[in-house]
């Protein structure tokens, strides 16, 4: 098929009919200036993609015959051509040489192909449309209209493997109108017009504008990384090629490290760190048991204290501890405030100061008013925190003594 849609560029598009090419010569045919992005310049033909289908625009290095170098940080298609940005003028008629970062493209390229791939096998399996699409230089995410198990999953990413792995030919074609409607194929656009054709043989049709590989041996392993429900349908991410080896030799150096922690076999690294969950989860319940104890033998203390108390006598009941967590404070508090009428004052250690609570019974709060006794508290011992007239809560730098010191005036 003629590739027609390249009669309406100025610039013959190389990387639509061959996405390996990263070196190419050109003929400067128009330069200038962009309000935004600096100095561009149009060539006659270009290998550099300009960015679309969810695919990034490439990025390179344009060399002129006095073999100087251009960098170009971005191309883009503004009234219908492919410019290039870069970091200084080059006059039209240069000819020049165009050198793409071919490592970043090929990453690219593998992953995209990767992604139509697995998003072709979801739909001639299940049926389900690609509904969302975005690359990043070492992963896709995707969305399809329906809903993946575990198992259907898992079946896709090993069945896109065994694809890669027999090196099926991956083709590209430029259907006119009339032979587009007689074809079957996947796009996200309801048009017959100005169509490009990515065909991975015998297991899907794409329209794209996107560079790919000629093969699907050149995708590598492929791996879909996390799944996960959205808005009715299934999320994706998945890795493929040089990206997916990275992404292996990461994992294997954590678990590496996993199992020089544990004296873990590197196959059995799952069963020690559940041991260790296991283990872990046992201490918790053992230690908030303790904690509850602990917890229950402080307020009983409190609470007696309160009660050896002189008849009338509603001062503000001082705790401190050095051995409760928040939680614990608080019921502790919760506690002695049922057993006394007047207001008490937790103070936890932590570094550097103490958390705190103040609290009354609610039938007190209007006698008791810790809101200004917090007010005047944090005045006096550099405290931060407020609350109701009921419960208060904060943190002060100030030491024990200091603290005692305050509790001691009120009393003058």
């Amino acid at each position: 098929m003629k590739n027609e849609r390249a009669d309406q560029n100025k610039t013959i598009l190389l990387y639509e009919t061959d996405g390996l090419m990263t070196e190419f010569d050109a003929v400067v045919i128009e330069s200038g200036k962009d309000e935004k992005k600096g100095s561009y310049v149009v060539l006659d033909r270009t290998a550099f993609f300009p960015g679309g289908g969810g695919q990034q625009a490439d990025t390179g290095r344009i060399q002129l015959r006095d073999e100087s170098i251009h960098t170009v940080g971005d191309v883009y298609i503004e009234g219908g051509n492919v410019r290039h940005s870069v970091d200084t003028d080059i006059p039209a008629g240069e000819k020049v040489r165009g050198i793409l970062d071919s490592k970043i493209r090929f990453l690219r390229m593998q992953i995209h192909g990767a992604e139509h791939l697995v998003s072709g096998l979801i739909h001639s399996t299940f049926g389900y449309d690609n509904a969302g699409f975005h690359m990043s230089d070492d992963s896709a995410v995707f969305d399809v209209n329906g809903p993946l198990s575990d198992e259907d999953i898992r079946e896709i990413e090993q069945r896109a493997n065994m694809i890669v792995f027999e090196n099926r030919p991956v083709t590209v074609s430029f259907p006119t109108p009339e032979e587009a409607t007689s074809i079957e194929y996947r796009s996200k656009l309801d048009t017959y017009e100005n169509i490009r054709l990515i065909e991975i043989e015998g297991i899907d049709v794409c329209a794209c504008c996107a560079p790919h590989v000629d093969s699907t041996g050149r995708l590598g392993v492929i791996k879909i990384t996390d799944h996960e429900p959205h808005r009715g349908g299934m999320r994706l991410t998945l890795t493929a090629g040089m990206s997916a080896y990275d992404d292996y030799a990461a994992l294997h150096d954590r678990n590496a490290r996993i199992m020089e922690m544990l004296s873990s076999k590197r196959e059995l690294t799952d069963e020690y760190v559940k041991a260790l969950y296991d283990r872990m989860m046992s201490l918790k319940e053992e230690n908030g048991a303790l904690k509850k104890t602990l917890t229950d033998t402080l307020t009983e203390s409190v609470i007696d204290r309160i009660g050896k108390r002189e008849s009338g006598d509603v001062s503000p009941e001082i705790v401190f501890t050095d051995c409760l967590d928040p939680v614990g404070l608080r019921n502790l508090v919760n506690e002695c405030t049922g057993a006394f009428p007047g207001t008490v004052c937790a103070f936890l250690s932590t570094e550097g100061g103490f958390r705190y609570i103040f609290a009354v019974r609610p039938e007190n709060a209007g006698t008791a008013d810790i809101l200004s006794l917090t007010a005047d508290f944090n005045k006096a011992c550099a405290g931060k925190g407020g609350g109701s007239a009921v419960m208060t809560q904060g943190t002060t730098t100030a030491d024990r003594r200091d603290i005692e010191a305050f509790f001691l005036s009120l009393k003058a």
